[in-house]
């Protein structure tokens, strides 16, 4: 009796040991596969589930919403650095795709997004293969050779569980993960582990006024280099006039916005940028709505940022607020 009672312990404490690798498996799947599995749960709520709205842009959109609090259901496909071609392929999935008529239809567009291409630059190529490449099975530009293993960083299959088993479990795992999150941020990530000033341990609300001006300063810089790639400039002008024709084709308004960046930031960026949009806008043939945050600064302040140009939850509660009314506004 002793015998079977010491033999069962030990095949509970073996299955245990099993589960808690696997679980272990799950989470390197995630975190690195994190941004691929976000947008790939995003479309199968969008087939399954729907919504009303949808939104794609970069990491100031991602950053910038709070799903739950918008008064209609909103799904977000924004992740940091999506360019507006990988945009228009979100748009055009979720609608051809959507279980709900989707009404209203939010583009992120950066100042800097119209000289954005992620296929063409090298120090963003990684996206291409990671994530763009299996969920489309579009390129776009890129002609690298750069290989990607979702499954690499860990060992491909635990004791006990065949390799196709364990992938199943890892997929489904993220996929969990973010039906019940529903947004890009949550118990995995939090917003401070997506931002460079919080991940070194540098609080924005902290730094000296001279230390945020130079911050600033150099973020804007760097953006404001894109200007030199006038062929992705007038790209991402076709590109913007194929979603506005697009979205018209399928009844639904397009409403362009970009989220508020802090005042530093907002010194030292091109303002040719935002003359850049406003004069795109106004030439296409078709109505769009244009909501530039940075009009209404005085609804901000510096504690609702996490740096430069990347709310935090307190001012993405706000921006959504914003977003929200101004979507009902144009009905």
């Amino acid at each position: 009796m002793e015998e079977e009672t010491g033999e069962q312990e030990a095949e509970e404490q073996e299955t245990e040991q099993q589960e808690t690798e696997r679980q272990e498996l799950a989470l390197q799947y995630l975190w690195r596969n994190y941004d691929y599995c976000y947008l790939k749960t995003m479309h199968e709520k969008n087939r399954s589930q729907g919504a009303s709205i949808i939104i794609a842009g970069t990491s100031h959109a991602m950053n910038g919403v709070v799903e739950k609090e918008m008064s209609a259901e909103a799904i977000n496909f924004s992740i940091s650095s999506q360019d507006l071609y990988y945009d228009f392929l979100h748009i055009k999935r979720a609608i051809e795709e959507g279980k709900q008529q989707i009404r209203h239809c939010v583009i992120n567009i950066g100042y800097y997004m119209l000289q954005q291409d992620v296929s063409l630059s090298k120090a963003l190529e990684f996206m291409i293969p990671a994530i763009y490449e299996p969920l489309f099975g579009d390129v776009h530009n890129y002609r690298g050779n750069l290989t990607y293993d979702m499954w690499a960083g860990g060992r491909k299959s635990a004791q006990g569980y065949p390799s196709e088993m364990l992938q199943r479990f890892c997929r489904e795992f993220a996929r969990a993960y973010f039906r019940k999150e529903g947004s890009y941020y949550g118990a995995v990530k939090a917003r401070e582990q997506n931002s460079l000033l919080p991940i070194n341990g540098i609080i924005w609300q902290d730094m000296p006024a001279i230390k945020k001006e130079v911050y600033a300063q150099k973020r804007a810089m760097d953006h404001n280099r894109l200007r030199k790639y006038t062929e992705s400039h007038k790209e991402n002008g076709q590109i913007v006039e194929q979603i506005v024709r697009y979205l018209h084709g399928k009844g639904i308004m397009p409403i362009f916005a970009v989220f508020p960046f802090t005042m530093y930031y907002n010194r030292y960026i091109d303002r040719r940028y935002k003359k850049d949009i406003y004069n795109l806008l106004d030439s296409l043939p078709l109505q769009v709505e244009f909501l530039d945050m940075n009009d209404y600064l005085s609804l901000f302040e510096d504690e609702d940022y996490l740096d430069a140009d990347h709310l935090n939850l307190t001012g993405a509660k706000k921006a959504t607020k914003l977003l929200d009314q101004f979507i009902t506004t144009v009905g």
